[in-house]
C-alpha cells in the first residue's frame, strides 16, 4: 500500500510539472537534465541494477545497452516505440531515442537516477515534451525530484550554448563522410572492431523509417596514454555534487544518412553540466582539451581522414 502511495505521488508530482512545461510559452520555467527517481539504503549494489532492469522491461522498455564506466556504477540505456516514434519525426531526433538509466553508488544510498526526457527532448529540438515518457518513468522507477545546478529555462533551452562563441546542438562535429549510409554504418562498426583506444560499442539503435542510427561509445582507455578518452578521469573531474549525474554515459555518435557526427563537446557536457564553472578544480577548464582528444580519435573510429587535410593555400 506504501509503495503504491508513493507511486500515485510521484505521477501527480510529473502531472504537475507537465502543466507548469506546457505554459512554458507564458511562463518560463527552469528544467533540469537529470531526474533522482530512488536511492536504495539496505540493498546490494547488484540486487538493485538487477531490480531496476527488471522495472523497465516489465514497463515495456526495451534495453539496447548497459554500460559499467567503472565500479559500482552502471548506465542502463533503454528504448521504446514512443521515443523511437518521436526521434523519427526530426532531422537529428534520434540523439533522443534512448533513456539513460543510472544506478549509481554514493555515499548517501544507491542512486537510482535518469536522463530527463522532457529537458532532453527540448535541447535536441525533437518537438515534443516526451511527457508520456517522464510519467511513464515515474511510475516505474519513482520519483524524488530534478537535479542538475539551478536549471535552464525553458525558453532558452532549445538553442542553449554554455557562453559566447561556444556551440550549439546542432553545430556538430563531422567525423567522417561515406558513398552511402550502409557503407557510413559497415565504417562504424568496423572501427568499433579495431578496438581503437579501447573504444568500444555499447548499443546501437536504428531510428525507423530512417537513415539514422545511434551508437553509445565505451571509453575506457588507459589514463596514461589518453586521459581524455577514460570516462572515470573526466567524472572525476566534472560529476562531484551530492547526487550524482552518471546518466550523463555514454557519449554519443550518429550516422545520418552518409554523414557520421557527434554533438560537440562543448554543447553535450555543458548542457548536462549547466552549472560548472569554466576554470577552478572542478571546471570546464579542467579538460579544456577533451574536445580536440575526441574529434581526433571519434573521426578515425568512424573511419575519417586524419590528420585533417590541410585545404589552405
Amino acid at each position: 500500500m506504501k509503495s503504491l502511495l508513493i507511486r500515485i505521488t510521484s505521477v501527480v508530482i510529473i502531472a504537475f510539472s507537465l502543466i507548469n512545461l506546457t505554459n512554458a510559452a507564458e511562463k518560463p520555467v527552469m528544467l533540469k537534465p537529470f531526474t533522482l527517481a530512488k536511492i536504495y539504503n539496505e540493498s546490494s549494489f547488484a540486487a538493485v541494477v538487477l531490480k531496476i532492469k527488471n522495472q523497465l522491461t516489465r514497463a515495456g522498455f526495451k534495453i539496447v545497452g548497459v554500460y559499467e564506466p567503472y565500479d559500482k556504477v552502471n548506465v542502463i540505456i533503454v528504448t521504446d516505440k514512443t521515443l523511437l516514434k518521436t526521434a523519427s519525426k526530426t532531422q537529428f531526433g534520434g540523439f533522443g531515442a534512448g533513456i539513460r538509466v543510472s544506478v549509481t553508488q554514493a555515499k548517501n544510498g544507491i542512486q537510482v537516477a535518469h536522463t530527463n526526457p522532457s529537458y532532453m527532448a527540448i535541447a535536441y529540438n525533437m518537438k515534443s515534451y516526451l511527457t508520456s515518457t517522464r510519467q511513464k518513468l515515474a511510475k516505474t522507477l519513482g520519483y524524488v525530484k530534478d537535479f542538475g545546478g539551478k536549471g535552464v529555462a525553458s525558453n532558452e533551452l532549445a538553442d542553449y550554448h554554455y557562453g559566447f562563441g561556444l556551440e550549439r546542438f546542432n553545430q556538430f562535429m563531422d567525423l567522417a563522410e561515406h558513398k552511402s549510409h550502409k557503407a557510413a554504418l559497415k565504417s562504424v562498426e568496423n572501427g568499433f572492431a579495431k578496438g581503437l583506444k579501447n573504444m568500444e560499442k555499447v548499443y546501437r539503435i536504428d531510428i525507423p523509417g530512417k537513415e539514422q542510427s545511434i551508437f553509445g561509445i565505451s571509453l575506457k582507455n588507459e589514463v596514461e596514454d589518453q586521459k581524455f578518452l577514460n570516462d572515470k578521469y573526466v567524472m572525476d573531474i566534472i560529476d562531484n555534487k551530492e547526487l550524482h549525474r552518471s546518466a550523463h554515459l555514454p557519449y554519443e555518435l550518429m550516422v545520418v544518412g552518409k554523414r557520421v557526427i557527434v554533438m560537440h563537446p562543448h554543447f553535450r557536457l555543458a548542457v548536462n553540466f549547466p552549472d560548472l564553472r569554466m576554470f577552478g578544480k572542478n571546471s570546464f577548464g579542467k579538460i579544456m582539451d577533451l574536445p580536440y582528444v575526441y574529434e581526433e580519435f571519434f573521426i578515425q573510429l568512424a573511419g575519417g581522414v586524419w590528420p585533417i587535410p590541410d585545404d589552405s593555400f
